[in-house]
């Protein structure tokens, strides 16, 4: 049977990715989604960019639908590239080609998406990865 990400773990989740966003002094949106890519939860962190809420959220999308880091998609999608236009196809959501989102993963099989925006790419993944291993452990 496949593991859920429960809201409890997703409350844990978006309180760490809330303290590193601090730490890192990076105001940031953090967005987790389900296996369909349904919204489970969203922060704002205080100060925050408003263009931050939908990077997050697109980016946590992009890392579940593509089963793997947002950021590993850049390359790929420039023009002359073998995927370019592919941020372009996400479906309901654009897909997010740069870092910052995570796929959740219960063995092998991916169960939901972490998606941070608001500082350098670097801190991004930082608070990302942070959130990611909490829903992992739960």
């Amino acid at each position: 049977m496949t593991k859920m990400i429960t809201h409890e773990a997703v409350l844990k989740a978006l309180q760490a990715g809330a303290a590193k966003a601090r730490e890192l002094a990076e105001p940031s949106s953090l967005a987790v989604v389900d296996p369909g890519g349904n919204l489970l939860a969203f922060m704002r962190v205080d100060d925050a960019a408003l263009s931050t809420v939908e990077i997050a959220q697109n980016k946590a999308y992009t890392a579940l639908a593509l089963r793997s880091p947002s950021g590993n998609w850049l390359e790929a999608v420039q023009p002359g590239a073998a995927l370019y236009g592919l941020e372009a196809c996400g479906g309901r959501r654009q897909f997010v080609v740069f870092g910052g989102g995570l796929p959740v993963r219960h063995a092998k099989t991916v169960i939901g998406g972490v998606g941070v925006s608001g500082g350098p790419v670097d801190a991004d993944v930082a608070i990302a990865e942070v959130m990611v291993a909490i829903l992992e452990q739960a």
